[in-house]
């Protein structure tokens, strides 16, 4: 029993793994193996070293805050003053709405 390949259709004809009898097989294409003939292997566990780990974290950390864009004293002061003038904006409309749903409420509740 040997294998035939014909160039026409690219079918491929070889003997199966018992012998018995014959099995078509794509010419060029391979089949990964049953999972009962692959062997079960368990990863092996590898044991952490916490400390190391620690160290890798912490050193990755500085290194990403070398990267950061720090602003100066004068920024600071005008971030700070643009989000205290927005929460005040802020604060200001939502009173504003609440005092004139108030005043329909007791309105309508008269």
């Amino acid at each position: 029993m040997g294998s035939q390949v014909k160039k026409g259709n690219s079918v491929k004809r070889t003997a199966t793994k018992s012998g018995l009898g014959l099995k078509k097989q794509e010419a060029g294409s391979k089949k990964a193996p049953a999972k009962s003939d692959r062997k079960q292997l368990a990863p092996k566990k590898e044991r952490v070293n916490y400390l190391e780990e620690g160290k890798k974290y912490f050193k990755a950390v500085y290194n990403e805050l070398k990267k950061v864009h720090w602003p100066g004293r004068r920024e600071v002061a005008i971030y700070t003053g643009v989000v205290l003038v927005a929460v005040a904006v802020v604060g200001v409309l939502i009173w504003v709405f609440d005092s004139l749903l108030s005043r329909l409420l007791q309105l309508i509740l008269k």
